[in-house]
């Protein structure tokens, strides 16, 4: 086993592919399972299946002791002497679920496969096949990671029984996720759908459901990860500051403008929408046709260049170019960012049938995700606003510290 995964990954270990120190900031902590049914495998009433998982070594190693002598970089030897027990890890909390399933042969036994390429460092591949009743539902089971980090989220896709499928599942859901229901013995020689198994827990979700599912899945997902990109989060954080946002309270003053005394109240919050939805367009453009394969961008130039966006957008807070609009900046460097966000749909692998359902509910949850940073920005900046300290020290002070935060993930990114 280890002399096939040699052969396939030695040379990517070789080139230093497997530094835990990636610096892709907006990129969170993610791993992706394929299935696929076999059918030319496929006997009677069995159906036997294809899985593929694959797990970043950077979160692995939060697990296992890949990097052992502390070196910043997990090497050949020492992935060779560790890979045993990352297989146990995955047999332990990457599997059907047995409650579920009565046949012995409809469960996984890990097997390297080699290490993968992808947009936030190296990943570890392995497979496994499984021969499941017909009669039995298939239901999988992901625990990995749930005690080192709670927003560590799989995504899994593929076809069963002619049926391409599209979830997410996180290691502390108590349920598990349901790839295909099972058949009555009627249904099983028809090839007809039944519905989910009784002893599934009701909250387990439908992977091959409605495009429903996958609209909700996914915008779930947006969320998550707009949320825990604070590469994202600098960014509006540095287009929001020098708004100033009063709230009019019940028995409180009016609302007025610091900074912009000639600027009315409307035209400030007018502004902030001007500006928010620039930077909806731009990355929705990008995101959307580089999900589609109609064009693409290279991790390599988008990661220095989104730290880049953050820089620029905090600089103009300190030395503002009157000729330079806001939201035509957010719109241009919106279109950065959507190839950032794009990433994680690329690599998700969406079923064709499925792709515009993923699209629309992660570009919805990301929306969503913005409007609740916005919005509590916008809350926790109020007792604030009438302080005298507020534009040297916040607007000014707060830019400044963006500018070094994106200075020193450019440094990351590019060296």
């Amino acid at each position: 086993m280890l002399t096939r995964f040699s052969r396939h990954c030695r040379s990517v270990l070789l080139l230093g592919l497997l530094s835990t120190s990636a610096a892709w900031a907006h990129k969170g902590s993610d791993a992706y399972l394929d299935v696929q049914q076999l059918e030319q495998a496929s006997q009677g009433d069995t159906r036997s299946l294809s899985f593929t998982l694959s797990v970043a070594i950077k979160d692995l190693d939060a697990v296992l002791p890949l990097d052992a002598n502390s070196d910043g970089k997990v090497s050949w030897g020492e992935l060779k002497a560790v890979m045993p027990d990352v297989l146990t890890l995955f047999n332990q909390t990457a599997q059907l679920d047995k409650s579920s399933t009565g046949n012995t042969d409809c469960s996984l036994d890990w097997k390297a496969a080699g290490v993968e390429r992808r947009s936030d460092g190296a990943y570890i591949r392995a497979t496994a096949l499984a021969n499941c009743a017909l009669t039995q539902p298939v239901a999988f089971k992901y625990t990995l990671l749930a005690a080192q980090d709670a927003n560590h989220r799989l995504l899994l896709a593929g076809k069963i029984s002619g049926k391409d499928f599209l979830s997410t599942a996180s290691p502390l859901q108590a349920s598990s996720v349901l790839l295909s229901p099972a058949l009555d013995s009627a249904a099983a020689t028809s090839g007809a759908n039944i519905n989910q198994s009784p002893n599934l827990s009701a909250g387990a979700a439908l992977a091959n459901s409605s495009q429903w599912s996958t609209l909700k899945d996914y915008f779930l997902l947006g969320v998550h990860h707009l949320l825990e990109g604070y590469d994202h989060l600098a960014f509006l954080l540095a287009l929001v500051l020098p708004l100033q946002l009063l709230l009019r309270w019940p028995g409180g003053e009016k609302p007025r403008v610091l900074l912009h005394s000639t600027a009315s109240v409307r035209n400030v919050w007018r502004t902030l929408l001007f500006t928010i939805t620039a930077f909806t367009i731009g990355h929705s453009i990008t995101l959307i046709l580089a999900t589609l394969g109609l064009t693409s961008a290279s991790p390599s130039w988008v990661e220095p260049m989104i730290a880049v966006t953050i820089a620029v957008t905090a600089l103009l807070n300190i030395r503002p170019v009157p000729w330079i609009r806001v939201d035509v900046l957010a719109l241009l460097f919106g279109m950065i960012h959507g190839y950032g966000f794009a990433g994680l749909m690329l690599e998700a692998a969406a079923p064709t049938g499925l792709l515009p359902w993923a699209l629309a509910g992660f570009n919805l949850g990301v929306e969503a995700g913005q409007l609740i940073a916005v919005s509590a920005w916008v809350l926790v900046s109020q007792p604030l606003l009438n302080r005298s300290w507020y534009a040297p020290v916040v607007v000014r002070g707060g830019s400044g510290l963006l500018i070094l935060l994106a200075s020193w993930w450019f440094y990351q990114r590019v060296i």
